[in-house]
């Protein structure tokens, strides 16, 4: 079923040898919007109590937000995480010390939630992964992807996994990983070496990945006791979708800019033994080479961005120009497109107009490649999240995965599960013009004749531009 998508597997016995696996798991939901991603979150963390746990992670959290109108009344993040608290479940959060972090764990702290500063950075880096777990008597729920449960997400354009059963719980190691290098286990018996429960359904296949900067030549005070030389299995496995995609890309992606160099190799050719994660397979000289390579061999390639303008503009404007041009240069041009901007003034403290900002901002880091292996996570594509070459990486989490069922839960029957999700989020792209706006689902449709619907305009306004 996975036709070669995935990262191999690690050594048995290596010590990191959890991180490579390719788990067969339940169900996964995706959720295209902040609103339903909320309600859903909100859901699960309502059903938790004695026995269970929650574990958020985040690059920003906002526990005085309203998190969810579903249940009525306007309540606030921090009164689901202390309900649950009252209820006896295990509640942790592990926020970063930018975006206020450090006054959030403090509140958390005060509603009885056991929270933590994760300071193990390099500098000019974050830890910018978002992800919550949640153990029910029910069954694991883990929630990947570019939302972070904080404020000013309302309007944008972004994507969140749910993944239900045995992939839920080897991803969890991942936040565990984080956790322990904070705040050590009691008795030194690591989460990551718990054995995984058996699967109880095998309609998605899963494997996770990461990027983490490697240790800084001066460790003093150094805490962190993983990925020593660092780990760029986001940026391989991008790597090795791109190159094996024969009919189509999409990305949904909020920088889109060119990255140059790959991640540099720390290990012999051919890898360690046993074989560490942070074992580099053969990868091309840059991402927007391979990019264009795909596009050379007749990929048909279709990117939703961001703005390259006012304050929600991606870091390197020019970057994102030199990816544009390399990618246009082919004979088979892709579709690069930008929301149409509506702008918003971005005031300071005296009222003054500083900037602007984009209300139907792309803030979504999500590519579906042959509309069969997906991949959802915190990483966007530039050098920040996915390399460690001119300047330490961030540190980012991701899901890839392919599905044996078909579209019926995301609303396309008969449709692969990629392009039933593809649909979805094309289908909320243009309903940001009209509400009421159904995308076509018809099966005997091609990628070029859905990219053209994607494109036309609506009520004679075009829904983008292009790049």
């Amino acid at each position: 079923m996975s036709g070669g998508w995935f990262l191999p597997p690690g050594s048995p016995g290596s010590p990191d040898e959890w991180c490579f696996q390719t788990v067969p798991t339940a169900e996964i939901r995706v959720y295209v919007s902040r609103d339903a991603y909320y309600d859903r979150l909100a859901g699960v963390i309502s059903q938790a109590k004695d026995g269970d746990e929650i574990v958020l992670i985040g690059w920003s959290f906002s526990l005085d937000m309203i998190f969810t109108q579903k249940f009525g009344g306007l309540p606030q993040v921090h009164s689901f995480l202390e309900a649950a608290r009252g209820r006896k479940a295990r509640v942790r959060l592990l926020a970063i010390p930018q975006n206020d972090g450090p006054a959030e764990v403090a509140g958390a702290q005060g509603h009885n939630i056991d929270a933590l500063v994760d300071d193990q950075l390099i500098s000019g880096c974050s830890h910018h992964q978002k992800a919550v777990f949640v153990k029910l008597a029910s069954g694991s729920h883990l929630f990947v992807g570019g939302i972070d449960v904080t404020f000013g997400r309302r309007g944008w354009f972004d994507v969140q996994a749910e993944i239900l059963g045995l992939g839920a719980d080897l991803g969890r190691k991942t936040l565990e990983e984080r956790w322990e290098s904070v705040k050590p286990p009691l008795g030194g018996l690591s989460a990551t070496q718990q054995t995984l429960p058996p699967s109880s359904g095998d309609a998605h296949e899963v494997q996770f990945v990461r990027t983490y900067p490697p240790f800084p030549s001066d460790l003093t005070n150094w805490k962190r006791r993983y990925a020593k030389d660092g780990e760029h299995t986001y940026y391989s496995l991008l790597s090795r979708a791109i190159g094996n995609a024969k009919k189509s890309i999409y990305l949904e992606e909020q920088f889109f800019q060119a990255m140059g160099p790959a991640p540099k190799r720390n290990n012999p050719a051919g890898g360690s033994l046993p074989r560490l994660r942070s074992d580099l397979p053969d990868v091309p000289d840059t991402m927007e080479r391979q990019l264009a390579d795909a596009i050379g061999r007749g990929v048909k390639v279709v990117v939703v961005s961001a703005v390259n303008k006012g304050a929600m503009r991606p870091p390197d404007p020019a970057a994102r120009d030199t990816l544009v041009k390399i990618l246009k240069s082919s004979m088979n041009p892709p579709v690069l497109l930008q929301t149409v901007a509506r702008a918003q003034p971005l005031l300071d403290d005296r009222g003054d107009v500083v900037d602007t900002i984009f209300d139907n901002f792309v803030h979504s880091k999500t590519w579906i490649f042959d509309d069969e292996f997906i991949v959802i996570g915190s990483g966007n594509l530039w050098a920040a999240s996915l390399v460690s070459v001119t300047t330490p990486s961030e540190s980012e989490f991701g899901v890839a995965f392919t599905s044996k069922v078909d579209g019926t839960s995301l609303g396309f029957p008969k449709a692969s599960f990629g392009r039933a999700l593809r649909i979805m989020m094309w289908e909320r792209l243009r309903r940001d013009l009209d509400p009421n706006y159904v995308f076509p689902r018809n099966v005997s449709k091609t990628f070029s004749d859905e990219a053209t619907e994607l494109q036309a305009p609506i009520k004679g306004v075009n829904p983008f531009v292009p790049m």
